[in-house]
């Protein structure tokens, strides 16, 4: 059984205490979380932008306000980040001091500098380190990079992404709107994108992004479009942002041309993933369906069990989706091409 004590009970942590809470192999020892009633024995649901929240039954696992007095008094194999985005490098950097392996929530840190100290705690400590980028883990998404990379949508020609959102007014007291804290939508709902983009097609020679601050205030990027500039690659854009009403059901989707076909998904489609080939009948590939969070999850309680380092997503490519992402809002700010080197 891999002993694992979770950290941070906002929408993501609920999300990763009920998948914990559903695995075999695992043992969820302990929670933590600075707010008292987020770990009473019954803690209050909390919303978010995909999939419902319930309340959670806590009384099974030790209950901390402190992640060092957690780390002190629990025999864990694993630690769960699920904090806000400026508290990952520290709550990471200390789990893995502790002797713990470290699974961190995406993005994986404010900035490139916070990425590279995570990196050096997991070299200096030998222990794994490993981001949630659920993206590469959802199905759907899954069969995309399969379709990409066993040639079966042919020469890829064009790729659009998009990612679109309310508000997120349920983050605890509104950090996510706090462009200082969350890098705003850019950095925590477009990087989703970006992050697969890089997985799959490489990284752009340069990119041109343009940005709109709607709902903020400060100067956070609430909306993006962006053209990801590739030499022999397809032309590829991305959109996302979280200015949508109250009113608009959370979208995200992809289309995919290849000289095979198009592949075509967004989670308000009925069927929602869909192939059209140039030759024959549009079909749905088969898959198995599910959510990103559970595939990742296992997927790195596996590599614990193994002891086998994750290589589906490494720290590095944690890493250099940040470092895209800060291109992307210096492109914005200059409005110019940022080269990527």
């Amino acid at each position: 059984m891999v002993r694992v004590g979770l950290v941070g009970l906002g929408f993501m942590g609920q999300q990763h205490f009920m998948i914990y809470r559903d695995m075999e192999n695992v043992e969820l020892v302990a929670v933590c979380d600075k707010d008292p009633e987020r770990v009473a024995e019954t803690a209050p649901s909390v919303g978010g932008n995909i999939g419902e929240a319930e309340e959670i039954d806590l009384s099974d696992q030790a209950r901390y306000v402190c992640i060092n007095e957690m780390l002190e008094s629990e025999e864990l194999d694993l630690v769960d980040i699920c904090t806000p985005t400026y508290l990952h490098a520290e709550m990471t950097v200390t789990a893995l001091e502790a002797g713990r392996h470290v699974v961190c929530e995406k993005p994986m840190a404010r900035t490139v500098e916070q990425c590279d100290e995570m990196i050096a705690a997991a070299d200096r400590t030998g222990k794994m380190l490993f981001i949630a980028q659920c993206i590469r883990f959802w199905p759907e998404y899954e069969v995309l990079a399969r379709m990409v990379q066993s040639g079966e949508l042919g020469e890829i020609t064009a790729a659009r992404f998009a990612r679109k959102s309310p508000t997120p007014g349920w983050a605890s007291e509104g950090w996510l709107m706090d462009p200082e804290l969350s890098g705003g939508a850019l950095l925590d709902l477009h990087i989703h994108d970006l992050d697969f983009i890089l997985s799959v097609f490489g990284k752009p020679n340069a990119v041109l992004a343009r940005g709109a601050n709607i709902v903020s205030e400060g100067d956070p990027v609430d909306h993006v479009d962006a053209s990801y500039l590739y030499a022999d690659g397809p032309v590829c854009t991305a959109q996302g942002g979280w200015v949508m009403p109250d009113t608009f059901p959370f979208d995200m989707s992809f289309e995919v041309l290849g000289t095979e076909g198009l592949l075509v998904f967004s989670v308000n489609n009925g069927p929602m993933l869909r192939f059209y080939p140039f030759d024959g009948e549009p079909m749905t590939p088969e898959y198995e369906p599910g959510t990103g969070y559970e595939n990742e999850l296992a997927y790195f309680v596996s590599c614990v069990e193994s002891g086998e380092a994750p290589e589906r997503v490494t720290p590095q490519s944690g890493r250099e989706s940040v470092r895209v992402i800060m291109a992307e809002a210096a492109s914005i700010a200059s409005g110019d091409l940022a080269i990527i080197g």
